[in-house]
């Protein structure tokens, strides 16, 4: 561990004084002048993430740290990052790979740039010498600043080697380049949030070696991986591979709570979810199986479970997706309701209704009288919270788990073929010329 720039940061060097060896990264300890107060969670009054490719070269000079004006207390003087020196598919590759990381918090991630607006700044591009900082070591991968005095460096600007990853392919294993450069970007910007390094392959702030795409961990993640001599990266004692966390002195961190804590949850990237059987109408018998499909690229699904009237009824965690329905369920309509869950546990649904028992032909022959009845099943009515034809914003809204929108208006819909919906709707179809819609005001 040295001083560094005017007494302003600390370089924790990774790897043997000669740095040969490739090494992910450095951070440096920089502490805010007026350390921001976070009141409460989820109030960093901006939220962009721009990652820039650095068309034409970044100019960066020295200076406290500011994405706005592209200073840095890393860089030793005026310094020239260099281009992004990969294709445009890898550019939307790694793009992608950066978005869908963090698309369960409130980031807008970007490449367009925001320019004097408030916003943290990930370089893609160039090379650690670029910098021209003595201390960053030329086979370093990724640099950033690191607070210990505050939940986050406000502006904060660091930086990923994304030309020395395409130079060198296989330096941290055999995982894609697009997903080392994706991961090695998670990295920094997470140190200037102040997350530190931790012993989980499939995390972003790992220096293990791993293959598919990291998510930040959303539990406790032991500290470690970044061991040199049996000390950590400000001299932390490592058992093993392990040491407490830097600044907190706590042995673990959450990175998911941590970021959301920060700038709030975001929607995630829902799987893909298809009941292959049965149909929607279809008569059953009690012990019906229940078939699915549910995706999610690139990282795969965690777990898909089946609901039945929303009673969990089994789970699986690896296809193929084949349920059996309880034996003891009684006539009338069931909802039928798979969920599949992503590795970062954002969920996907698809719904059916079936029928067990003698079809029913009109309304009456239902047993709730809030029910009409539709295609042979009996599914709540207009009047009804959720039922057929009441306004809605989204599918969990609606019992049927559909929420149509015409361009207009929107109102809990119920699947239908021509002439099975009840007065005052009319079967609209959604596929012309298929004969299959919804029941439609």
């Amino acid at each position: 561990m040295s001083r560094s720039l005017g007494g302003l940061a600390l370089v924790c060097v990774l790897s043997a004084p000669a740095l040969a060896e490739p090494v992910r990264d450095q951070m440096f300890i920089e502490t805010p002048a007026a350390p921001p107060v976070l009141t409460p969670a989820g109030s960093i009054p901006y939220n962009t993430l721009f990652i820039n490719r650095c068309t034409g070269g970044c100019t960066v000079r020295a200076g406290t740290t500011d994405s706005r004006s592209d200073h840095s207390s890393l860089a030793g003087g005026t310094a020239v990052i260099q281009q992004f020196k990969g294709t445009d598919a890898q550019w939307q590759t790694i793009m992608g790979c950066i978005k869908d990381t963090f698309s369960v918090f409130n980031v807008n991630v970007t490449d367009v740039d925001p320019g004097a607006a408030d916003h943290f700044e990930i370089m893609v591009a160039g090379y650690s010498s670029n910098l021209q900082n003595s201390q960053i070591g030329a086979n370093t991968y990724g640099v950033s600043p690191y607070p210990c005095g505050g939940p986050y460096i406000p502006d904060a600007l660091v930086f990923d080697f994304a030309n020395q990853f395409i130079d060198n392919p296989n330096a941290f294993g055999n995982n894609s380049v697009e997903e080392e450069i994706c991961a090695t970007a998670a990295q920094e910007i997470a140190h200037a949030w102040t997350l530190d390094h931790v012993i989980i392959p499939a995390d972003p702030m790992t220096y293990f070696q791993y293959t598919g795409r990291r998510y930040y961990t959303n539990g406790p993640a032991q500290c470690g991986s970044d061991c040199v001599g049996g000390r950590g990266p400000f001299g932390q004692t490592c058992t093993g591979n392990s040491h407490v966390c830097a600044c907190s002195g706590q042995q673990t961190q959450n990175s998911v709570a941590t970021i959301t804590g920060l700038f709030g949850a975001g929607p995630g990237t829902p799987p893909i979810v298809t009941i292959t059987n049965p149909k929607t109408g279809d008569n059953v018998s009690p012990g019906f199986p229940v078939g699915a499909t549910a995706t999610d690229d690139p990282a795969g699904v965690a777990k898909v479970e089946l609901r039945i009237d929303g009673t969990l009824v089994d789970m699986l965690t690896r296809g193929p997706y084949a349920f059996n329905s309880p034996s003891t369920l009684g006539n009338g309509t069931h909802k039928v309701e798979v969920t599949a869950y992503d590795m970062q546990g954002t969920p996907g649904k698809a719904t059916v209704e079936v029928v067990i028992g003698p079809p029913c032909q009109k309304p009456s022959d239902c047993s709730n009288s809030t029910d009409t009845c539709i295609g042979g099943r009996c599914v709540p009515g207009p009047g009804v919270q959720g039922g057929l034809g009441m306004p809605c914003g989204a599918g969990t809204d609606c019992s049927s788990g559909q929420c149509g929108n015409d361009g207009k208006n929107m109102y809990c819909v119920e699947q239908c073929t021509k002439g099975q919906c009840p007065s005052n709707f009319g079967c609209l179809e959604t596929t012309p010329g298929s004969g299959m819609g919804v029941c439609w005001p």
